[in-house]
């Protein structure tokens, strides 16, 4: 086997483990994205769970300030009561939108984890493609090179092809 043939193999298998390389690291990412993204589902599902929770939780507060407003006598559908108790709705909504607003900030951020995963994972596959085929051109340019100069006559400079030296 000649030395030129041997460069082209050497060039396709180096080009083929770029790009085997790029596809791995393009796998990968996408183990991260689908991660990122399944963190960001189970984020929303404990926020949810948690807002039930909190109102629940809430509810019942408020509902034992009425009994005991009612058992020393209070009306409590006007007056101070009444504001008092409208000012712990009011407290008690804004909790659970900042719990909500928080678990949504969380779900984002790990949804755009897995975007920016993905983005990665593209570019790596491209970057290994680009590689390989410069790899692969370079391999054969190379081979295409050594070619030449074993089939030149060094005296005339031009090619030949087996047992042609000097004849031209």
């Amino acid at each position: 086997m000649s030395m030129a043939v041997i460069g082209v193999v050497v060039a396709v298998g180096a080009a083929y483990g770029q790009y085997q390389a790029g596809q791995s690291q393009k796998a990968m990412t996408k183990y991260n994205a689908d991660l990122a993204e399944n963190e960001a589902i189970a984020q929303e599902q404990a926020t949810a769970a948690e807002t039930e929770r909190m109102r629940s939780q809430k509810k019942r507060q408020m509902s034992a300030q009425r009994a005991a407003a009612s058992k020393t006598g209070a009306v409590i559908s006007e007056g101070t009561p009444l504001l008092v108790m409208a000012e712990e709705a009011g407290l008690m909504e804004l909790d659970i939108m900042n719990m909500q607003r928080t678990g949504a900030m969380q779900a984002q951020a790990s949804r755009s984890e897995a975007k920016l995963q993905k983005y990665k994972g593209k570019q790596a596959a491209r970057s290994a493609n680009i590689q390989a085929g410069t790899t692969l051109l370079g391999g054969l340019g190379k081979g295409a090179a050594i070619h030449k100069s074993n089939h030149t006559d060094a005296a005339t400079g031009k090619w030949y092809i087996g047992k042609n030296v000097g004849k031209g």
